[in-house]
């Protein structure tokens, strides 16, 4: 009977361990589903508004910098140096191509 009662013991921790096993595996994948699902959502919140040139100052500090200073309520946005650099490259294209095109004023 002891004998009986060992294997069956030796059964169940087998089949215990199996099962906690599967069962981390199938949880980690149902949070990642969930986490992969509810994640546009959850950043989507984040509303995005229509800037009027005059309501905002554009500025670059010393390490290149871009910085956004909304002028109704003094809120700023600072994005990264090449973030700056590219959109002061894309202004200077664009002031240089109207130039060109309209020729120079006298």
């Amino acid at each position: 009977m002891k004998e009986k009662l060992k294997i069956f013991g030796e059964i169940l921790k087998k089949f215990l361990k199996e099962l906690t096993f599967y069962s981390i595996i199938l949880l980690s994948c149902g949070a990642s589903f969930f986490v992969g699902y509810y994640y546009k959502s959850i950043n989507s919140d984040k509303k995005c508004q229509k800037i009027v040139k005059s309501q905002v100052n554009i500025a670059v500090d010393e390490h290149n910098d871009l910085i956004i200073i909304d002028n109704r309520s003094g809120n700023y946005t600072i994005f990264q140096d090449s973030i700056g650099l590219s959109i002061f490259s894309l202004y200077t294209k664009n002031i240089w191509n109207q130039h060109s095109v309209s020729g120079p004023k006298n």
